[in-house]
């Protein structure tokens, strides 16, 4: 066990009372400086973040430790998500996570490969009882790295409820950071509610870029913003924590209207079934179009994210009335930014209202009207909850060249939604039957991912999805292609090697991925950020010669498979 060293008083924020009053406080994972490249629910790709990163110096193979008694109840191996992630539950009432490592501690790492060998299985979810392997608080449980969805090498240290399995801030924890950073204010948002309120005198957003030091911000050359009706408004911010350059998330969001508190948004934990209700958090389109994430003060009826605090931040606004508007922002550490201005009501402004025609549905988010869409050959359904709010949805059909269907719309790519949608598309006539099909979705750009999709005994091909806009059916007939990378026939090895092999698939992905010597399973692994199947030479591997077979299928099924013989000493 090692020993945990206390951090000189100076280096420390003083954090929230609360945390140190409502939470075990833990020593750190890490022996080393702690600095964080993430921070507890900062704003991600259609999720929130669950825990904090903890940077390991810009390497991989740093130890990292229980932070308290327990055990192990759960391991993890996958090519992505978390990569190699261990599980401990604690006798307090938490558990804690510690993902993205390079391998794990002996015990550790014997248990899961001989799980992976008998179940002839690279990726696993383990789950263990009590008794199986029992943690020390200080045990060395395994080494960082950058295995899974990692985008560089760092630690993922996570604290959640164990009944519930809610993450929760791990900084209530008492891991300690020092910052004295406030957080950087990038631009404020107004919003019309309704297609008859105005922002400038216009239905639509505006955005307005800010200057000023982080303590007070103000909108660039603009002392007022003219609205009438019902507004709400945004904000786009970050945090630096300390010394670390990278870009995190704040710890609350505050919205003031004349010095009343009416919005508040605060990242202290939330349930793994809502990590999707961030794109109803953020506006959403301006984030499609944009990539910048501006958070709303509007909350929409089928939101029901947690870490709203206070949820009425939408105001109405009158000719002749003058509010006073203020963001207040602040870090875990307490550290304050601020952005205010003056929103003055103008007289109602005529609104022309958008046209609209018979191929645009109006879909009700409670399911009520529109949520199933049959145009023939393309269908789409939709559970109760699958949209935040009530919703135009645009749809139509064209020809393409190269697929096997006309080319259909529902939606926008800037709409979002929480559940999946169900999308079905019949073949062309020549196309009937055939399981090679997926449904193709189209980006802005126009550039082709699979959305995968089953053939149905109806003849329909039939998938889910998140992403609205454009779909067609094509057909995947080319297998995956598999190149040998640093051995080659009758090579002679030792148990020291590698064998690496690159795996790729251009269009329905890499499925399934397998080794064999002599038609003995071999421990193959897959790091899907690079492409790579490598097998780290074991006692599996026999004395003398053996033939390599790498067996490598799609989605759909094809397959390529490549025969190495070679000896080994």
């Amino acid at each position: 066990m090692r020993r945990i060293a206390l951090i000189p008083a100076l280096l420390l924020i003083a954090f929230a009372a609360k945390a140190q009053e409502s939470f075990p406080q833990y020593p750190s994972p890490m022996d080393i400086p702690i600095y964080l490249s993430a921070t507890f629910a900062e704003l991600r790709n259609n999720s929130f973040h669950a825990g904090v990163d903890i940077k390991t110096q810009g390497v991989e193979g740093k130890k990292v430790y229980a932070v308290a008694d327990g055990y192990v109840s759960r391991i993890g191996v996958s090519p992505f998500g978390y990569g190699n992630v261990v599980y401990i539950t604690h006798n307090d009432g938490y558990t804690s996570v510690y993902a993205h490592l390079q391998k794990f501690n002996k015990t550790i790492g014997d248990y899961v490969t001989n799980y992976q060998y008998r179940n002839k299985t690279f990726s696993a979810s383990i789950y263990l009882d009590r008794t199986t392997i029992p943690i020390k608080a200080g045990d060395f449980i395994g080494y960082s790295g950058n295995t899974g969805s990692s985008g560089g090498p760092h630690l993922h240290y996570e604290i959640r409820h164990t009944k519930s399995e809610k993450p929760v801030n791990p900084l209530y924890f008492g891991l300690k950071v020092a910052d004295d950073v406030r957080p950087n204010i990038k631009g404020i948002a107004v919003y019309p509610t309704d297609e008859e309120s105005t922002v400038e005198r216009k239905n639509q957003p505006s955005y307005f870029t800010v200057e000023g030091k982080k303590s007070g911000y103000t909108l660039k050359d603009k002392p007022y913003v003219y609205a009438n009706g019902s507004i709400a408004f945004g904000i786009n911010t970050d945090d630096q924590v300390g010394t670390s350059p990278n870009r995190n998330g704040p710890y609350t969001y505050e919205l003031y209207l004349d010095d009343v508190l009416s919005f508040k948004f605060e990242c202290d934990s939330f349930s793994y079934s809502e990590p999707k209700y961030i794109n109803s958090l953020i506006d959403y389109k301006r984030y499609k179009e944009k990539e910048n994430r501006f958070v709303r003060t509007e909350v929409d009826p089928f939101n029901k994210l947690s870490m709203y605090v206070k949820k009425n931040g939408v105001v109405q606004v009158n000719e002749g009335d003058t509010v006073e508007v203020k963001f207040k922002i602040t870090d875990y550490a307490g550290n304050l930014s601020t952005a205010s201005f003056k929103l003055v009501g103008t007289a109602p402004v005529a609104v022309e209202q958008p046209s609209r025609s018979r191929s645009q549905y109006f879909v009700k988010a409670d399911g009520s009207l529109n949520n199933q869409i049959n145009l023939g050959d393309f269908q789409v359904s939709m559970e109760k909850g699958t949209l935040f709010r009530d919703t135009w949805m645009n749809t139509g059909s064209s020809d393409v060249k190269g697929c096997c269907s006309r080319r259909y719309r529902f939606g926008e790519f800037t709409q979002a939604v929480f559940k999946l949608v169900k999308i079905r598309i019949k073949p062309e006539a020549k196309w009937a039957g055939n399981h090679k099909l997926f449904i193709a979705y189209f980006d802005k750009d126009g550039k082709v991912s699979s959305l995968g999709g089953k053939m149905c005994d109806d003849g329909f091909v039939e998938t889910t999805t998140r992403s609205l806009g454009e779909y067609a059916l094509k057909i995947d007939s080319i297998a995956p292609v598999v190149k040998i990378l640093n051995f080659k026939e009758n090579d002679t090895i030792t148990s020291s090697n590698t064998l690496k092999i690159k795996i790729t698939d251009d269009m329905t992905g890499i499925d399934s991925y397998n080794l064999y010597a002599d038609d003995a399973w071999l421990l193959g692994k897959y790091d899907a950020k690079y492409d790579l199947l490598y097998y780290e030479v074991d006692s599996h591997l026999k004395n003398g010669k053996s033939c390599i077979k790498i067996v490598v299928k799609d989605a759909v099924g094809n397959k390529t498979t490549k025969k190495v013989n070679i000896y080994k000493k």
